[in-house]
């Protein structure tokens, strides 16, 4: 196969190029469908090339993810600037949840069986978990919380409601986080569940 590497794109230039095509590829064909040979086959390139260059179909995945969410944390970030307290938190939850629904790529991640498949690998993640709590507006080391607004976000993309309901719900998700942030400074760690299905407190 002829490789396009060969007219001197190196590095940082190729990886770009294979992630653009495998958001792409992810768009229009969806996260279960996304393979390593499907790229190969639309970047004209070898399998060895897009390991070499970019890693394996996780790896490709992540990136895509990581590529994609960045100017929507960037448009959130706008809309919460010189914003405090709850009322951050509510302007960031509300516009996450809009954004992400919106952006073509981001929505094959949002697929039920996707979504559950990734949810342990984005609550395990130090930058996921760094990325919430400044959109929120809370304490970096509270992990706890920012994994709380983490699964909230998750449930509400996962069962959508009527407009005035995920308002209602927004304003359940807050008072959990900032009433579980004052039990922790002030008393015995507690866990929050607030409105996700499942969840009990310890």
């Amino acid at each position: 196969m002829a490789d396009w590497l060969v007219g001197g794109d190196r590095g940082d230039a190729a990886r770009r190029r294979l992630v653009s095509q495998a958001a792409a590829l992810i768009a229009s064909r969806g996260l279960d469908a996304f393979s390593v040979d499907e790229l190969a086959v639309r970047a004209h390139c070898s399998r060895a090339t897009i390991y070499r260059h970019a890693g394996g179909r996780a790896q490709l995945i992540e990136a895509v993810l990581s590529t994609t969410a960045a100017p929507v944390l960037e448009s959130i970030r706008e809309e919460a600037a010189g914003t405090t307290g709850e009322e951050r938190a509510r302007i960031a939850i509300t516009a996450a949840v809009g954004a992400l629904r919106a952006d073509r790529v981001i929505r094959q991640f949002l697929r039920p069986g996707s979504l559950i498949a990734t949810t342990p690998t984005v609550l395990a993640s130090p930058t996921v978990l760094a990325v919430a709590a400044e959109l929120i507006g809370i304490d970096p080391d509270d992990a706890v919380a920012a994994r709380f607004a983490i699964r909230s976000v998750l449930t509400m993309l996962l069962w959508p409601a009527a407009p005035e309901e995920e308002a209602a719900l927004v304003d359940s998700i807050i008072a959990g986080i900032f009433q579980g942030e004052a039990s922790t400074n002030n008393g015995p760690h507690r866990d929050r569940c607030g409105p996700l299905p499942g969840c009990r407190e310890s």
